[in-house]
This record gives C-alpha cells, structure tokens and sequence, in this order.
C-alpha cells in the first residue's frame, strides 16, 4: 500500500475517532440538541410550526430526495453501459465503486434507523408528543416502542453523495472535491430542513455524515488492501515463473 494512502487512511482513522467521541459527548448531553431544535418550536401551540410547511416538504424534503436518488440510478446506469460505451470505459471501475459505497452506505443508514430506540423531536413529550427521549447508548428497556429516528436518514441521501469523493480521489481529483463539496452541503441543508421541521436533532444528523464517511472509508482501504493483496500474487507468480525459466 502507498506511503500516500496509508496517511490518508490514518488521518480518517484519527478523524473519525475523534468526532466520534465528540458526537456521543453531543448525544449524550443533549443541550446543543435541545437549543436547537427549540428554536423551531413553538411553546404556545407545543408544535413545530414549520413541520407541514408546503415549501420545506415539496422543495427541501421530496425534491431533494429524488434528486440524491436520481443521482444514484443514473450512476447505476453509466456503470452497466461503461463496458460498452467507450468514453465511460475509464470510469466504469469509478462508477461501480461510487455505486457501491453509496448504496452500501444509505443501507447502513436504513438499518441502524429500523432498529433505533430514539424517537424523533416532534414525538417527544417535551415537544407535544409522547415518547421518552434518552442519552445515546444508556441502557433502555427492551419492551418499549422503537422510536426509529437515529440517525438521520433525509440528510443520508445528499451525504452519500461523498461516496463520489472516494471513489474519483486517486484518478479524478478535481472531481473528487467537487463531489466531496456537493455531499457536503447537499447533506448539510438535507439535515437544516429536518431539523426545522422538527423531524431530526443536529446529532442525528452528524451521525448520519459519520457512519456515511465510515462506511465510504471502510470499502475503500478494503479495495485498496485487496489491490495490494492482488499485486503481490502477480508479483510472487511472475517470480516463479522467471526463477523455473533460469532453472531450465
């Protein structure tokens, strides 16, 4: 593995071990949570004003999530016709790999929000609903209703989007950072509407950019392992074959 890379893979490593400890501190102290989310609150009415909002859903909810989806079936589709089409075939590699981190990483999402205990603002007491709201990671009674909204899955759909990041940095790089910016803010205003329509904690949502970046990271120091893996297997057969050919 290059000198390069394996900076690169301890920089994220360090990275994402130190905003790890610092969003279960978040979670687990709620204030900047609670301050956030009450500034979208109405404490006369006990409801989120903005959460039914026509432009917030239509625009900031529905569009931006079948504009993330879109984005994903079109990658899908350069990746199938990349071996036929000749000016995709040097991206088809590029393709599948931001494909596969990108569905890889929405399905980690959809899953550890399916099987999630922390219930969404708008259906906590202290905002007009009924469900409990509790520290990440405390201990919680296994009998209790799943509140399904850890972490944020709206703001996954433009995060995902970094995938395109992981995928373009050693050969597009310029590319790379313009799909590192777009999952960025893409992401970030995904995560702002939720938030301001009661639906999501900033928490929620920085966990969602963690696991995301996570996951994207984790596929490709694996890719690169095996590439390295595959390289010594060529060199060691090619080696044996020149020592046999001098033998003879």
């Amino acid at each position: 593995m290059a000198t390069s890379y394996r900076r690169f893979a301890r920089l994220n490593i360090f990275g994402l071990l130190l905003t790890g400890a610092l969003f279960i501190w978040l979670s687990r102290n709620g204030a900047i949570d609670f301050w956030l989310t009450q500034q979208f609150f109405d404490s006369i009415t006990h409801s989120f004003p903005l959460k039914d909002a026509h432009y917030l859903n239509l625009y900031g909810h529905v569009l931006l999530k079948n504009l993330t989806a879109l984005l994903l079936i079109v990658g899908i589709a350069l990746s199938l016709v990349s071996s036929w089409v000749k000016v995709l075939r040097p991206w088809r590699e590029m393709l599948i790999t931001f494909c596969i981190m990108a569905s890889c990483a929405a399905l980690l999402i959809i899953k550890l929000k399916h099987d999630s205990v922390h219930a969404c603002p708008w259906d906590l007491a202290m905002y007009g609903g009924k469900a409990m709201w509790y520290p990440l990671f405390d201990w919680v009674n296994p009998a209790i209703e799943l509140g399904r909204c850890w972490p944020g899955g709206h703001a996954s759909g433009g995060f995902a989007i970094i995938a395109g990041y992981f995928a373009l940095r050693e050969r597009q790089p310029k590319w790379a950072y313009y799909f590192l910016i777009a999952g960025l803010v893409m992401g970030s205003i995904m995560g702002a509407v939720q938030i301001i329509r009661g639906a999501h904690f900033l928490s929620h949502n920085l966990w969602t950019l963690w696991f995301v970046w996570g996951a994207c990271f984790v596929i490709d120091a694996s890719r690169q392992m095996i590439k390295v893996m595959l390289a010594r297997k060529t060199q060691a057969s090619t080696a044996s074959v020149g020592s046999t050919e001098a033998t003879i």
